[in-house]
C-alpha cells in the first residue's frame, strides 16, 4: 500500500501542472512549431592560470527534426573539469640521511602539478514522439550517461510511453509523459543492497515558454523508479534561460539538478582516529597509558577502511554560448 500511494503521488505532481492550463492554453492561438530540421549547440570554457591552474568546458548538442504530427530529438552533453594538485617544494635528488634524521637545509625544486582530470560527465540521449489525437501522443527512447564523481561508470536506460499534449505552438510548449523503463547500470563500487538491472515507472515533463523574439526559458523534468525497490529513484531536471545577442548566437544561463535516492557506494575511505596519550601515573613504560581520541590535532592513525554513499544531490550551474541553426 505504501507504493501504491508514493507511485500515485509522484504521478499527481507530474500531472499537476497541467490540470486547469488546457482550456487556458486552448486559447493560445500563435502558429504550431515550424517543421524541419534545428540544432543548438552550447559552448562553455573557463581557464585559469596563477595561483591556480584549472580547465573547465561543457559541450550540449541538441539535434532536432519536427514533424507535423511528430518530432525526434537527439542529445549529447559533456563536461568536464582538469584541476591542479598543491604546489610543493621537492629535495633535489641523491641526497643521503640517516634513518629518524633529515637533511638540514637540503637544496628543493618548487614543483607545481599539470592539471589532471577531476570532474567528467556525460550523457548521450535520443526520443521519438508521435501524435495519436492532437494533445494525447505515444513516445520511446534511449539514453547512456556516466558520471565519474558520483560512483556511475555506465547506465543504460530505455523507455516508452505516453503522454498529454497541454499545448504546443511557437510561443509555449507543455508536455507531461507517463511510461515504463528498463536500466541496466555500472557503478563503480557494487553494491548488494541495489539491483543493476531493474524495469521502473518513468514520468516527466517539458516546458517551454518564449517571453519575446530574444528572451525564452525552459524547464525539463525526468523521474526514474525502479518498480521492484521504490526507494531507488533519480530525477534529473534542468531549467534555463536563454537571451538572444545577435542571430543565431545566443547566451544561456542553467541550473540542473542530479539526485539519487541511493547513490553509489564510495569504496576504500580511510577511517582516521587522532589522539593523545593519557598516563594516569606519570611513569612512561608502566603499561597504564591509553589513547584518547580527539576531534583535532593529537597523532593521527589510519584504523582502516570502509564505504561510505556518495553524495545524494550534484548541482551544475552553467553559462554558455549558444548556437542556434
Amino acid at each position: 500500500m505504501p507504493c501504491c500511494r508514493w507511485m500515485a503521488m509522484a504521478m499527481w505532481l507530474v500531472a499537476w501542472p497541467g490540470i486547469g492550463l488546457e482550456s487556458a492554453w486552448a486559447q493560445d492561438k500563435p502558429e504550431p512549431p515550424k517543421p524541419g530540421w534545428s540544432n543548438s549547440t552550447d559552448l562553455s570554457l573557463v581557464l585559469t592560470a596563477g595561483n591556480s591552474a584549472s580547465q573547465t568546458w561543457g559541450f550540449t548538442d541538441k539535434l532536432r527534426r519536427v514533424w507535423k504530427d511528430a518530432r525526434f530529438e537527439f542529445k549529447v552533453n559533456l563536461v568536464r573539469s582538469n584541476a591542479s594538485d598543491d604546489r610543493f617544494f621537492m629535495v633535489t635528488p641523491g641526497l643521503e640521511f640517516p634513518p629518524g634524521g633529515a637533511p638540514s637545509n637540503p637544496p628543493t625544486t618548487l614543483v607545481t602539478p599539470e592539471p589532471t582530470l577531476d570532474v567528467a560527465n556525460s550523457l548521450v540521449g535520443g526520443s521519438y514522439e508521435r501524435n495519436i489525437t492532437p494533445r494525447f501522443f505515444w513516445n520511446t527512447g534511449a539514453s547512456w550517461d556516466r558520471s565519474d564523481d558520483a560512483g556511475i561508470l555506465n547506465r543504460y536506460i530505455v523507455h516508452a510511453g505516453v503522454g498529454n499534449k497541454w499545448t504546443d505552438t511557437q510561443r509555449r510548449r507543455f508536455a507531461t509523459s507517463y511510461g515504463i523503463s528498463y536500466t541496466d547500470r555500472e557503478e563503480e563500487e557494487p553494491d548488494p543492497e541495489k539491483d543493476r538491472r531493474f524495469a521502473g515507472v518513468r514520468l516527466g515533463w517539458d516546458y517551454m515558454e518564449r517571453f519575446n523574439a530574444g528572451t525564452t526559458f525552459d524547464h525539463v523534468l525526468t523521474t526514474n523508479v525502479n518498480l521492484s525497490d521504490p526507494t531507488d529513484y533519480s530525477i534529473n531536471t534542468t531549467a534555463a534561460l536563454t537571451v538572444s545577442v545577435v542571430s543565431h548566437v545566443s547566451l544561456k544561463v542553467s541550473l540542473q539538478w542530479l539526485y539519487e535516492h541511493e547513490p553509489a557506494l564510495e569504496p576504500d575511505l580511510d577511517v582516521i582516529a587522532f589522539v593523545e596519550v593519557i598516563n594516569p601515573d606519570g611513569i612512561p613504560g608502566s603499561g597504564d597509558e591509553r589513547f584518547r581520541t580527539l576531534s583535532s590535532g593529537g597523532s593521527k592513525f589510519v584504523l582502516r577502511s570502509a564505504d561510505a554513499r556518495k553524495e545524494k544531490l550534484d548541482t551544475v550551474f552553467q553559462t554558455a554560448l549558444v548556437i542556434k541553426f
